[in-house]
């Protein structure tokens, strides 16, 4: 039997993201999420199915196959609710994707392509199937890697009816995330306006991811795509439209408040 090149990645604390079952459901960029974890410890495993081990929400599995024999990958996400995994390490005319993906208690989901972003709504022992396509290309033979990680939603609520302070000289916050009044209070100012108050914010149980950008004439527009935790990393991927010029200045911002149970070290992303 083949040996199997277990590679587990170290990061460091909990997770983040998203909602309802099913393979169409996206959680953002795979690459932006997934790019931000970083890899370590190599472990040699030697046996079938390969039960993937996962550390810190990630693990990447080297794996030999056989022409026209499936292999089938076992992980348990635990708390996690969200699956990032991707085939690497061969060439584009390699016929191999992900066949299925087998849920505790037998329902299945498939066929995919070499990548997956999937929403895990229950708890238990997930199954990666991974074989060839019978309808396009020669049975596949060789050595891949699976790559995989995993992660939980983040709530979160948006931030509104707040302006940034003109005492505010910084071009952006010198840390993503504000933990107490204080600092809020150094940075916003509220701006009610008929019918609808400022969110509220209870620093005893939430925290404050703030985008703040230098001044501009121009209309920016910020749109979360996803709030995903991997490891001990938050990561906010957002899209960033610019609209026309006007004929005064402000600060764009983006204000996210979130619980402090899924408090992590904020990264962002611009799609």
């Amino acid at each position: 039997m083949k040996r199997l090149v277990v590679v587990l990645c170290i990061a460091a604390v909990p997770w983040v993201v998203l909602s309802s079952c099913g393979r169409n459901r996206k959680a953002g960029s795979m690459e932006a999420v997934t790019g931000r974890v970083p890899l370590g410890e190599v472990i040699l495993a030697d046996s079938l199915p390969v039960k993937v081990p996962v550390a810190d929400g990630c693990g990447r599995v080297r794996i030999g196959k056989q022409p026209g024999v499936p292999v089938v990958a076992e992980f348990d996400p635990g708390i996690c609710d969200l699956l990032y995994a991707e085939i690497g390490g061969v060439g584009e005319e390699a016929n191999i994707r992900f066949n299925q993906i087998v849920m505790p208690g037998g329902g299945t989901d498939g066929p995919f392509g070499r990548s997956i972003e999937y929403d895990l709504v229950r708890r238990g022992t997930y199954r990666l199937v991974i074989g060839e396509s019978l309808m396009a290309g020669e049975p596949w033979g060789g050595e891949f890697m699976l790559e995989l990680w995993l992660g939980c939603k983040v709530p979160y609520t948006v931030g509104r009816n707040y302006f940034v302070n003109n005492s505010y000289t910084a071009d952006r916050l010198p840390a993503a995330t504000i933990t107490t009044q204080g600092e809020f209070d150094a940075v916003f100012g509220k701006a009610p306006v008929m019918g609808a108050l400022p969110t509220p914010v209870d620093f005893d149980t939430q925290y404050v991811i703030a985008l703040i950008e230098p001044m501009t004439d121009e209309a920016v527009r910020f749109q979360v795509e996803s709030l995903v935790k991997i490891g001990d990393k938050v990561i906010l991927t957002y899209d960033r439209e610019v609209g026309d010029r006007r004929s005064y200045f402000v600060r764009p911002m983006l204000m996210l408040v979130v619980d402090r149970a899924y408090w992590g070290r904020v990264e962002m992303v611009t799609r």
